[in-house]
């Protein structure tokens, strides 16, 4: 009977070392490694917290509103966020973090993302789950979120697996990083996601057309999706936020959805923030700011940077934790930030 049970320990030992290790080579081989800054952060050192997608991330520098209010802000965002992953994104953040201000960007619903878009390639569908489900650690909250992505697409339990576990995917062709054992890499940018001027389509002035207040409603699936935000964001205590930030327009659909959008957010009792209204009041150049019309490059992404900053220390009361001792990782990596961002800018201030 001892013999039996120092066998049966020994094999549940070695199932255990097995598991660990199989999860933590998973996060060394991962390609996609946006959020694994965040797991960095030390627990309880965010006070404002961005959720969305490359254009929330594009359009947001945490270093510059550090530097202007010593607001300690991070940018939770992925590559073409799914409008269902937004609630589970949010629970992955207060796991660690008890932010005071959630922001939620609105463009994943203005720009339909979610898995089961049949105007995407299968191609592109692959890429974009990769986007919502990589670099978020393993969990039941990555678990539940990859089922409502799965469901989405109307996958089984095959194509579940495959996409839960990353070395099915990464086996054949990966790039793996010691850096990553932990799914924690250090981000001077806290979130923030350069994007270099030439890299995105023009901006062609002469097809920018104007809000003109019209309103579109979202489909039943997406209206779904943004009520379960709504509720997901009242379960917190801290204030919330849903916004569109300083973006321009060449189709009407878009903003005809923000407009909707904003009737349902401000009919739950929640604030929304409409920011493309600022263009000419913050000094935007559609022909050097823009990556394309709905994400910036650095110099645009300093200019919005400012008129969010400032519209969140008008009318909340953030802290400035300049000077305090658990945010000088802060401190210490804005001085890394500010060499960053000059490179960023030189490239940008060279196109023109």
């Amino acid at each position: 009977m001892k013999k039996a049970l120092v066998i049966i320990i020994k094999l549940l030992f070695a199932a255990l070392l097995t598991a660990y290790l199989f999860l933590h080579i998973s996060y060394m081989c991962r390609n996609y490694r946006r959020l694994m800054g965040f797991y960095d952060m030390k627990p309880d050192t965010v006070d404002v917290v961005f959720v969305g997608t490359s254009v929330t991330f594009s359009s947001f520098m945490p270093m510059e509103a550090w530097n202007a209010y010593g607001m300690a802000a991070y940018n939770y965002c992925t590559n073409v966020q799914f409008e269902s992953s937004m609630k589970y994104s949010i629970r992955e953040v207060f796991k660690t973090q008890a932010p005071e201000l959630l922001m939620i960007d609105v463009t994943p619903f203005m720009y339909e993302h979610y898995a089961g878009n049949d105007t995407w390639s299968d191609k592109d569908r692959n890429l974009f789950i990769k986007y919502n489900i990589d670099s978020m650690k393993y969990s039941k909250n990555r678990a539940d979120m990859l089922k409502e992505i799965n469901d989405d697409i109307n996958g089984d339990i095959k194509s579940f697996f495959y996409y839960y576990f990353d070395l099915l995917r990464y086996h054949a062709a990966h790039n793996s990083s010691l850096a990553q054992y932990n799914n924690e890499v250090k981000d001077i940018n806290y979130g923030y996601g350069y994007l270099e001027k030439n890299g995105g389509e023009k901006v062609m002035i002469s097809k920018l057309i104007k809000d003109d207040g019209t309103k579109t409603p979202l489909t039943g699936k997406e209206n779904m999706y943004l009520i379960d935000l709504i509720n997901e964001a009242k379960l917190y205590d801290c204030e919330v936020v849903f916004y569109c930030g300083p973006i321009l327009f060449s189709k009407r659909e878009p903003f005809q959805k923000k407009n909707y959008i904003k009737d349902v957010v401000e009919g739950s009792g929640l604030r929304f923030w409409d920011f493309t209204t600022y263009e000419e009041e913050y000094g935007f150049d559609r022909a050097n700011d823009y990556w394309n019309e709905n994400h910036f490059d650095s110099l645009g992404a300093e200019k919005s940077t400012a008129v969010i900053a400032k519209e969140i220390k008008n009318n909340f009361d953030i802290p400035d934790r300049r000077g305090d001792p658990r945010y000088r990782s802060y401190e210490s990596d804005y001085k890394k930030w500010t060499d960053e961002k000059s490179k960023y800018n030189a490239i940008d201030n060279s196109i023109r």
